[in-house]
């Protein structure tokens, strides 16, 4: 009797791990960044760490903030298919990003005005040059490449030994960028941990609403015109307006932009 229920149990684990050895394995490379924020008026940058998650077999990415609380911002299986990798970003998130390689297009969220939009970029846009020096991160060889990206030069450190991909937007080198700074040292990612295991998942989302998104130079378009309104927004006779920032990390308005300079002129003239 004991041999029959030993022999059952067997059986009934064999059938288990070979009905889950029919599901399709995805790889995925997890790369963990340590992301610095140093303002002008700031003695010491703001840290936080942010992760790259690349799903090889669906050649699609995620990029995001770690958080401490697990309810936001993480990746959860779905609740009627547990093989649906859901990502779900809090409502006025913009430090997400979402890449699909296939497809060359890349997800992200900007706001204007306390609005928040979703543009679509190419994933080609950073044109780089790849140079001659290299180094070691993490035990990997990696080779240095710079750019200049939408208002600030970059110098950045990728490996071949790594897949395709990127922190934030950054992208487009012959392998993993795992350390990356502007030459202004106003922002700067360097890789602290990375790891590759098998998630069993048939498909993953895309996080945002893209029926609505709208072009990079769409979102620029937006910006620019509520920042000339603020140019010009006067509540009382004493008001001279109120200057809008060009941008974050990305410039926003270029310094030479005529139309924005010269609304800006008017004001200071008066």
């Amino acid at each position: 009797m004991i041999k029959k229920i030993a022999f059952l149990t067997l059986s009934i684990l064999f059938y288990t791990i070979s009905i889950y050895g029919q599901k399709d394995s995805i790889n995925i490379y997890q790369v963990q960044y340590e992301r610095s924020l140093t303002f002008e008026d700031s003695d010491r940058p703001f840290v936080s760490i942010y992760e790259y998650t690349k799903f090889i077999e669906f050649n699609k990415a995620i990029y995001k903030r770690k958080n401490k609380i697990k309810k936001t911002n993480t990746l959860v299986k779905g609740e009627q298919d547990d093989s649906i990798l859901i990502f779900t970003p809090s409502s006025k998130n913009v430090s997400v990003v979402y890449k699909d390689y296939d497809k060359r297009k890349l997800y992200s969220k900007h706001e204007v005005a306390f609005k928040y939009f979703v543009v679509k970029d190419d994933l080609d846009i950073c044109n780089w040059d790849i140079l001659d020096e290299k180094k070691y991160i993490l035990g990997y060889e990696c080779q240095l490449a710079s750019m200049t990206f939408r208002g600030r030069k970059y110098q950045a450190w990728f490996t071949s030994k790594l897949p395709v991909g990127g922190p934030w937007k950054y992208d487009g080198l012959p392998g993993m960028i795992l350390e990356i700074k502007s030459m202004d040292n106003f922002i700067a990612f360097k890789a602290i941990g990375l790891k590759n295991e098998l998630l069993t998942i048939n498909s993953i989302t895309n996080p945002f609403k893209t029926n609505k998104a709208i072009t990079w130079q769409e979102f620029k378009v937006l910006y620019k015109k509520k920042a000339i309104e603020l140019i010009n927004y006067r509540p009382n006779s004493e008001s001279l307006g109120i200057e809008t920032s060009r941008g974050g990390i990305e410039t926003y308005i270029d310094e030479d932009d005529k139309e924005y300079n010269n609304e800006l002129k008017k004001i200071l003239n008066k």
